[in-house]
């Protein structure tokens, strides 16, 4: 057992491969405080990996909101860490943690609601994949979870290994509306309605960021 004491924190996957990774940051107020942001892998669902310093996301200065996004749309999350102290004296400049990326599959969902509200906050996702090692499940609940910060609203969700997506399934909670699609194709970003029979894919340009 570790004693971490965060201010902001924030889920994410970094290595796409469909468990929920942390990144907790501490950011004590006290001008004296020194002490390491913290990384934590998700090592499928049964316990969190320190990788603070294998990925060198240990950022010393104090962190509050932090954000999981893939900013150059190549298909892996990024982070973005508002950083700086309480006092004048002890600011510093945000920092954005471009990802290597990995072979891992991923979807981007973008939600447009009718009912429910329009950003798509309730939804829950269900996803059944094809993989070499059998069928998997991935279940996501669009909406904040963060402290201190924020992540994008289209629902960005890694796949690992996977062969094919042979499910999708979206449960709108106001209307009570449950769709299903089954020919979603991996590593691309769909939209959907609320009220529509089907997905529409979108183009994805890649941004090159130095």
């Amino acid at each position: 057992m570790r004693l971490v004491l965060p201010m902001g924190a924030n889920f994410g996957d970094i290595d796409n491969d469909g468990w929920l990774d942390m990144y907790l940051a501490t950011g004590d107020p006290e001008y004296e405080s020194l002490m390491p942001n913290v990384m934590l892998r998700n090592n499928g669902g049964s316990t969190f990996e320190n990788v603070t310093y294998s990925t060198g996301l240990g950022h010393l200065q104090k962190g509050h909101g932090v954000a999981f996004a893939d900013i150059d749309n190549d298909g892996d999350q990024d982070i973005y860490n508002q950083l700086g102290g309480f006092y004048p004296g002890d600011k510093f400049a945000n920092a954005l943690f471009l990802n290597p990326g990995s072979d891992n599959k991923w979807l981007k969902i973008r939600l447009q609601g009718v009912e429910t509200n329009r950003q798509g906050y309730g939804v829950r996702i269900r996803l059944k994949l094809a993989s070499p090692s059998g069928e998997r499940e991935i279940h996501r609940a669009a909406g904040s979870v963060s402290s201190f910060g924020g992540s994008p609203r289209t629902q960005e969700i890694g796949l690992g290994n996977a062969t094919a997506i042979s499910l999708l399934e979206l449960y709108w909670p106001v209307s009570g509306i449950t769709q299903s699609f089954t020919d979603v194709p991996l590593n691309s970003l769909i939209a959907v309605r609320e009220d529509a029979d089907s997905w529409e894919q979108l183009d994805l340009p890649v941004m090159y960021l130095e």
